[in-house]
């Protein structure tokens, strides 16, 4: 399947001896397990899945991924409150955040970028989606590509989230 479309193959530089590690925390196991596969067949390492946030800020310290891809809507902890947290454990991780395009959503996200993460990345509305769409897979494996290379959060955020992690 990769062979068919380029943009999936992995990257010379994902290939090297010390791949990008990342953690991934969604509540839905359809999301977790098909990310999860995508991500290690574009040459990344998965070093972790987390099915909330409350597992995903243990797993930091634990796994010390390069980069997150967040939920937002997640029981116990969501999103925007394991992303402080994250980025108090570990202030140089890149936390992308995924969640349905919904209004609600994308005012958290756009909270959620002013608190420190890198990115966001819009998940299709359903599981059925999500295991359908090409654009989304690409999507998701080129942000996992380019978070490391992402600005670095600005010192308010650092602020902000140190803060929030209170």
């Amino acid at each position: 399947m990769l062979a068919a479309n380029p943009s999936l193959a992995p990257k010379p530089w994902a290939t090297a001896s010390v791949p990008i590690k990342v953690l991934i925390a969604d509540d839905s196991a359809v999301v977790r397990g098909l990310v999860a596969r995508w991500i290690g067949e574009a040459g990344f390492t998965v070093v972790g899945t987390a099915s909330n946030g409350r597992i995903a800020v243990e797993m930091m310290t634990r796994h010390d991924p390069d980069v997150v891809l967040l939920d937002i809507d997640m029981p116990e902890l969501d999103g925007t409150e394991a992303l402080p947290r994250m980025l108090a454990a570990s202030p140089t991780v890149q936390v992308v955040m995924m969640s349905t395009l919904t209004t609600r959503n994308a005012d958290i996200s756009l909270k959620c970028l002013a608190l420190g993460a890198v990115d966001y990345l819009a998940k299709p509305e359903s599981n059925r989606g999500v295991t359908t769409s090409d654009a989304f897979r690409a999507d998701l494996v080129e942000r996992v590509r380019a978070a490391p290379n992402s600005r670095t959060r600005s010192t308010r955020s650092a602020r902000c989230s140190r803060r929030s992690a209170r």
